[in-house]
């Protein structure tokens, strides 16, 4: 790798709208995995999204504070959306992707029952991995996911302000054979050489290439099987530029215009910049300052200036070290780290409060989080996990003042993350699994998954049941010791009730258009029955039966009716 400084224009931003990633895609992973863990997420049935109510309990625990207001209307957020991917991609989690197709007549897959799952072995693998190897494993999936971050030229990132290209023709001609992640490793390559925190004209980045590297992005020489499947000749062929909203105008750039550079790969260059390195918070951008859109599409010019972050110039030369770590005699941890460390952050917050996040993080040891922690795990150590952290001795008081919160956490026992079993233990193989009995019936487990299974494949069939963080649960017609005594029922007296009946008859349309004609049709010829746009139904009762059949049959002179009864 050339690790020749790279001189290009600088840019004052003074007139220009900044923008800085105010997320942390690492820090977000971590929140994602942890409300997954404590959370049963069920997703969309239609779309397989994340639903609105996990997306804003998501969006608070997240590194933005603002993320609340990045929700969308209809519930979405891009940002969660993409943490989302990064944790699917990772195979910390796991969920069905394709769907089902729900009959004949569904165009699109149905996901029904679908939860997201969290795979324990990847995630505490994944915990367990430097912080170099996790930033160039999160790194990778984001340069070569196609299903993560798709194709700059015709898909827009998470943070994107930018449009896209057509992408009309481009699955022949040159896109396909374009080596999109060689290409975005260079580019991030040749920006970890610019100088760290200098605002940079984004034109001066474009003309560097045009003038020292003309075919990072497209190939000199098109090689001629990919000229036959082009549907346009020329090397830009896959790319329109056109007035906004002339989408008559399919006419793609000439590989002859003085400007066809700046007009393809320039327009690449800027919509990378506002994606997978500003994700990274590898970059800033700074857009211009302009209201309304663009005349020409796809727009060009909105982002003329970036910098790069310290970030990107450690993960591209591989300099990422390990966060340092300091406990200072008033119960303090500094952590210093530009790269948020998932592992560190675990082990400090099971002994101290989170005080501030940032490049240096501070927490502050608590002996009730100290005491719980020994409760629930007594081989930890705190003094051993704080030295191997950071390196070095802690203060005599720190260590101390631990030894005497570690003597009074052996007055308590608290469990958490365990189970009740219930039920006769007649079999050494359950052994394993308790923690200790409580009664003839009763006993704290481990493992409850596995003691699940086990007991399913002895054919015990067993009942599991999750309980509240403040009360017990037991399902009804469940006999259970941890139940309460229910009181005694009192049947009523029995109340005369008389019921009327009605029977109506449902069609079902499979063309909106269709459906909205023969629902005017019946307006107009006074018949006022419930119709379902969404649904494309119309629902009438016997009475409104003649006046329908009508209305079917006059149908019938533009539409070739066909009508099939289904059995109930």
């Amino acid at each position: 790798m050339n690790d020749a400084p790279l001189r290009l224009e600088e840019a004052p931003a003074t007139n220009l709208e900044v923008f800085v990633n105010p997320s942390d895609l690492r820090q977000d992973v971590q929140a994602f995995m942890d409300y997954a863990r404590g959370h049963q997420i069920k997703r969309g049935h239609r779309d397989n999204g994340i639903p609105r109510a996990h997306q804003q309990q998501l969006a608070k625990r997240m590194s933005n504070p603002a993320g609340a207001r990045t929700i969308d209307p209809e519930g979405g957020s891009a940002w969660i959306g993409h943490v989302d991917g990064v944790c699917l991609a990772l195979k910390l989690v796991k969920y069905d992707t394709k769907g089902v197709y729900a009959g004949y007549s569904s165009v699109e897959p149905s996901f029904p029952d679908n939860f997201v799952q969290v795979d324990e072995r990847a995630y505490h693998r994944f915990l367990k991995l430097p912080l170099a190897a996790q930033e160039e494993a999160m790194l990778a999936l984001h340069l070569e996911g196609a299903d993560l971050v798709g194709n700059e030229f015709f898909s827009r990132g998470p943070l994107s302000r930018s449009d896209t290209f057509d992408h009309w023709g481009s699955a022949t001609g040159v896109v396909p054979t374009i080596p999109f992640p060689k290409v975005r490793r260079h580019l991030l390559e040749l920006l970890a050489r610019c100088p760290v925190g200098v605002w940079l004209r984004t034109a001066s980045l474009v003309e560097y290439l045009r003038l020292n590297e003309p075919w990072f992005l497209i190939p000199k020489e098109i090689p001629i099987a990919v000229r036959a499947t082009t549907t346009t000749p020329g090397r830009y062929g896959n790319f329109i530029e056109r007035k906004r909203g002339d989408w008559g105008d399919r006419k793609p750039i000439s590989s002859k215009d003085p400007e066809g550079f700046a007009k393809v790969e320039g327009r690449y260059i800027e919509r990378f910049l506002e994606g997978i390195p500003l994700v990274l918070g590898y970059t800033d951008v700074a857009y211009r300052k302009q209201p309304g859109e663009s005349e020409i599409e796809p727009s060009r010019g909105v982002v003329p200036a970036f910098r790069v972050t310290e970030r990107l110039r450690q993960a591209i030369r591989r300099e990422i070290t390990p966060p340092k770590v300091t406990v200072l005699p008033n119960f303090e941890v500094h952590v210093e780290s530009l790269f948020f460390s998932a592992q560190t952050d675990v082990q400090l917050h099971s002994l101290g409060e989170l005080i501030q996040r940032g490049i240096v993080t501070l927490f502050r040891l608590s002996k009730t989080r100290v005491g719980a922690t020994l409760a629930a795990k007594p081989g930890t150590d705190p003094i051993g996990m704080l030295e191997g952290l950071s390196g070095r001795p802690l203060p005599p008081n720190v260590r101390q003042e631990l030894r005497d919160w570690a003597g009074h956490s052996e007055k308590f026992i608290l469990y958490e993350g365990f189970s009740v079993l219930e039920g006769p233990r007649d079999t050494a193989a359950l052994d394993p699994f308790v923690v200790e009995p409580i009664a003839p019936h009763l006993a704290l487990v481990r493992k409850a998954q596995a003691l699940y299974q086990q007991l399913e494949a002895a054919e015990l069939v067993p009942l599991r049941i999750r309980h509240a963080a403040t009360a017990l649960a037991t399902p009804a017609n469940v006999k259970s010791a941890l139940a309460p005594a229910a009181p005694p029922r009192r049947v009523p007296a029995k109340t005369a009730l008389r019921l009327k009946r009605s029977v109506q008859t449902t069609l079902w349309f499979t063309d909106a258009a269709a459906h909205a004609e023969f629902s005017r049709m019946l307006l107009d010829a006074k018949c006022v029955v419930p119709t379902d746009r969404r649904a494309l139904t119309v629902s009438y009762p016997r009475s409104a039966e003649p006046l329908v059949k009508e209305c079917l049959k006059r149908f019938g002179q533009e539409y070739r009716v066909e009508v099939d009864d289904l059995e109930t």
